[in-house]
């Protein structure tokens, strides 16, 4: 969409969306930070407990529904995805996802040589959540893809607890088997502690200050150890529409810092139906090539749409 006026007609029809992938992308892309959003449903996958809604990013289509006080959630999947079902009674949270692969026969391939020779694949995810010493847990495993070896393990543990000037602690543990083939298929391991301050203010500002110490290893290569900062506002520009801004800066104590990244979104409201899109930084550094319409690169580079009840 390169023409801003095209853009503006569209906003005055869509809405705010306040609960996706889309926006937390827009604010940095850590979900743990924004325990009021389904995005953080796969870590913490008690978090189906607090939503009735249906979104698509127009790929995949998940609605959530609760009745009687049991959640129940399904998405549509894609590719050879044949169930992708959550359930939560209020206390505890789960989902299951099921995928299986046909075999690729050699008859297969010479009737279309695209194809490449494979066996019969299935693939499972199961994950688990709940309250725990007051905090919130939640647990994944994956197995049986072909990136996925013996299995993928996460744990996630979120609570709130006052340190420096933070208010809430974030931990998460990820360790993949090796697979059959060690080369392609590493044995893998991360570990991520976060501390972050979520703030509302009467003016309709929501501010996120973050800083994340990350540890992670890659089969034999050497592990790699740093911090990471992420800074984020959120901000009603009026009644219906919404801008949000995230920026993140990363120090790895062998190879250096980056640069720092920022990425940005609007989100629009128009009663119980919201959009969600990230939009291209660029337009900051030369915003005239979009006003009038001769900008190179799309204005909007993601969306979602949400029905809530």
């Amino acid at each position: 969409m390169k023409n801003v006026k095209t853009l503006l007609i569209f906003i005055t029809i869509s809405a705010f969306m306040f609960a996706t992938d889309t926006r937390v992308a827009s604010l940095g892309g850590n979900a743990g930070y924004w325990a009021n959003d389904v995005a953080s449903i796969g870590a913490f996958p008690k978090n189906v407990n607090n939503h009735s809604t249906a979104w698509t990013d127009g790929s995949d289509f998940t609605s959530i529904v609760n009745v009687d006080g049991t959640a129940w959630g399904f998405a549509g999947g894609s590719g050879d995805d044949m169930a992708n079902v959550w359930w939560g009674n209020g206390t505890y949270g789960v989902n299951f996802g099921l995928g299986m692969t046909p075999e690729v026969t050699a008859a297969d391939v010479t009737a279309d040589p695209t194809l490449t020779l494979a066996e019969a694949n299935t693939a499972l995810n199961v994950g688990f959540g709940m309250d725990l010493a007051g905090m919130d847990f939640g647990f994944t495993y994956g197995m049986g893809c072909d990136d996925c070896g013996g299995g993928n393990v996460g744990i996630n543990l979120r609570r709130a607890q006052n340190i420096w000037l933070f208010e809430n602690i974030l931990v998460g543990f990820g360790m993949g088997m090796e697979g059959d083939d060690a080369a392609v298929d590493p044995a893998t391991m991360d570990l991520d502690l976060d501390l972050y301050r979520n703030h509302t203010y009467d003016s309709g500002i929501t501010s996120l200050f973050g800083l994340g110490f990350d540890y992670g290893s890659v089969g034999d290569a050497d592990p790699t150890m740093g911090i990471q900062w992420d800074f984020a506002v959120e901000s009603d520009m009026t009644d219906w529409a919404t801008l949000r801004l995230g920026y993140s800066h990363a120090y790895d104590f062998a190879n250096g810092g980056d640069d720092g990244g920022l990425v940005g979104g609007l989100g629009f409201n128009y009663g119980s139906f919201n959009l969600d899109m990230m939009i291209d930084t660029n337009m900051f550094n030369d915003p005239v090539p979009y006003v009038v319409g001769q900008n190179d690169g799309d204005l909007g580079t993601k969306w979602t749409i949400s029905y809530n009840w």
